[in-house]
């Protein structure tokens, strides 16, 4: 791309840009008392989902950048679910192609041109890198994905068009100042805050399906849950110092029960977060100790120990100023993007029938 840069060459031509536009405004606004419910049906029978000025974009060129996205989507839903997300997927695709195709057209209008040696040279890289340098395969390989040599040179110089035009409209000159570095800590605090984390492991009873019967000191049958009573004597056993490790690979039925019952560290929030229920006996002990049984609403015992905490904790801004300065750079060109190409857009005639 270095070599592009160098080499294309941006002419802007003010008159002949107002000239453009003026035509295009004339012919769309006669074109428009044509766009009748039956031109219409016909555009749509013509495949064409999208007019740009004097660009037309048609379904196939959707579908195409859709087909890889729509299989996915195939394989996890159906019915009016599949629909709408299909529907959602291609008009994603057709805004992309709009906002390519009128970047392509603002350079051409601005008089830019791309060098032939370049786009000869990236084919040469092309078939050099991928081919081997076998020329026939490359000729053979894109002739049978029904792309003749004319749209593949096309191509390539639509691909550096919309790549030299971001960089020039977006990405060039944004800076930060340690000012911004400094508000965007203050204003986002939270996002640098290390919340308080437990290491923890654990045992899980499972409750018993249906209650068991048993006589009780006077004589009378009660009901109880033998799985509780296999908790407890878990409990005693710790409270008179087994090892909860190897209770935990005796008696736990959790999948890490071979590790020892180890779950690691644990927050009360986030992506780490243990069940709430659990956070608030946890969080009052210290290491090496553990909880009673405690029993949850989907019908589990758990019992919990703690090995070690961790404080809640604020990263220094020293640590993340160059975080910090690259997530304001992305939000300034984000901004300074969607800016853009809502000039595009406001100058142009675009009639979608997607």
């Amino acid at each position: 791309m270095g070599r592009f840069l160098e080499k294309a060459v941006i002419a802007c031509r003010s008159h002949r840009f107002q000239s453009v536009v003026a035509v295009h405004f004339i012919i769309w606004t006669g074109l428009l008392f044509l766009f009748t419910p039956r031109v219409h049906a016909q555009l749509l029978a013509d495949g064409i989902a999208a007019v740009v000025n004097d660009k037309v974009i048609t379904y196939v060129q959707i579908n195409q950048a859709v087909a890889d996205t729509e299989k996915l989507l195939r394989q996890n839903f159906q019915g009016e679910e599949l629909f709408q997300r299909l529907k959602e997927a291609k008009l994603n695709v057709l805004n992309a192609l709009i906002e390519r195709e009128l970047i392509i057209q603002d350079f051409k209008t601005q008089g830019g041109f791309i060098p032939e040696t370049y786009t000869n040279e990236r084919i040469n890289d092309i078939i050099r890198t991928q081919y081997g340098g076998d020329r026939v395969a490359f000729i053979k390989t894109i002739y049978e994905r029904g792309v003749t040599m004319q749209k593949f040179r096309d191509e390539i110089q639509d691909n550096a068009i919309v790549s030299y035009m971001r960089s020039k409209n977006i990405t060039q000159t944004v800076l930060v100042s340690p000012y911004q570095i400094e508000q965007y800590y203050q204003q986002n605090l939270r996002l640098f805050q290390q919340d308080e984390q437990i290491k923890v492991a654990t045992i899980v009873l499972r409750k018993a399906l249906f209650p068991s019967q048993k006589t009780g000191p006077d004589g009378k049958q009660i009901t109880y849950d033998p799985q509780l009573e296999i908790a407890n004597e878990i409990l005693y056993k710790l409270d008179t110092g087994a090892d909860f490790g190897e209770l935990a690979k005796s008696y736990s039925e959790a999948s890490n029960k071979d590790d020892g019952g180890e779950l690691g560290w644990v927050t009360q929030n986030g992506k780490t977060a243990i069940r709430p229920d659990l956070w608030d006996p946890i969080s009052k002990l210290e290491p090496g100790q553990h909880t009673d049984v405690i029993t949850t609403s989907d019908g589990f015992y758990y019992i919990v120990e703690v090995e070690d905490t961790k404080k809640a904790t604020m990263t220094p801004l020293e640590d993340v100023r160059a975080q910090i300065e690259q997530t304001v750079i992305n939000e300034q060109s984000q901004l300074r993007q969607q800016n853009w190409l809502d000039s595009l857009r406001a100058k142009a005639f675009i009639k979608m029938f997607l």
